[in-house]
This record gives structure tokens, C-alpha cells and sequence, in this order.
């Protein structure tokens, strides 16, 4: 396999990853600001190894936040549009339709998100 290949579902997860990205910074401070316990994760025997799971999660979800907003704020101006057109616009539009609005080749936008993807995924430790 290609050291510079992922896989589709990598690449499927990281694009989730990035459309929910402010509905995981919300949980995360939901979770922060009720003491890290979330009913849904309360095991009645065990609490403390229900906060170290809850810590862990809080954790991991802070770094993919963390690592895509570095990512984005370090990227080229062209490449931030279409990225906020392709995940964080509420216009649905396809490669072409993102491609026309940015003046751009689909196939350039293209690149530009999937560079983006492959950059997250390499600081993730992903690839």
C-alpha cells in the first residue's frame, strides 16, 4: 500500500471530523462544564474508570479539533475557501458548483481538500 494513500474510510471520517466540527467543540464544552460526567457515561460501579474513559475521549476529541483548526489557519487563503464552501456552507454544492464560485478548476479544488485531508491525517498520526 502507499505510504501516502488512505484509506477511504480514513478520508470519510476526517471529512466528519470537519462538517461537525463546531457541534465537537460544543460537546466537549458541555462535558467540561459538567464535570467531565455525562449521564450517558456514568457506569454504576466504576466511576473512576468511567472519568478516565471520559478524560480520554475529551482528549481525543481536543486534539481533532486542536489539528484541524491549525491545519485551516495555516493553509493557503484559496484553500480555506473550499474548504469552508465544502463543509461549513450551507450551499451543498458540488466539486463544480465550488470550483465556478472560486474561479478555479474543479480537479485544483479538488487537490486543495484532499491535501488538506492528508495533512490532518498525517498530524493525527493517522497516515
Amino acid at each position: 500500500m502507499n505510504p501516502t494513500k488512505l484509506r477511504q474510510a480514513t478520508v470519510k471520517h476526517i471529512e466528519n471530523e470537519i462538517k461537525v466540527i463546531k457541534e465537537t467543540e460544543h460537546e466537549i464544552a458541555y462535558m467540561l462544564r459538567n464535570g467531565f460526567l455525562d449521564k450517558s457515561f456514568t457506569h454504576e460501579n466504576n466511576k473512576t474508570m468511567t472519568m478516565a474513559f471520559v478524560n480520554k475521549r475529551i482528549r481525543k476529541m481536543e486534539d481533532i479539533v486542536s489539528v484541524i483548526k491549525q491545519t485551516y489557519d495555516e493553509s493557503p487563503e484559496e484553500q480555506q475557501q473550499v474548504i469552508k464552501l465544502r463543509y461549513w456552507s450551507n450551499k451543498n454544492l458540488t466539486w463544480d458548483g465550488i470550483a465556478l464560485e472560486l474561479n478555479m478548476h474543479r480537479n485544483t479544488a479538488h487537490n486543495y481538500k484532499n491535501d488538506f485531508i492528508k495533512l490532518i491525517a498525517k498530524r493525527l498520526g493517522w497516515m
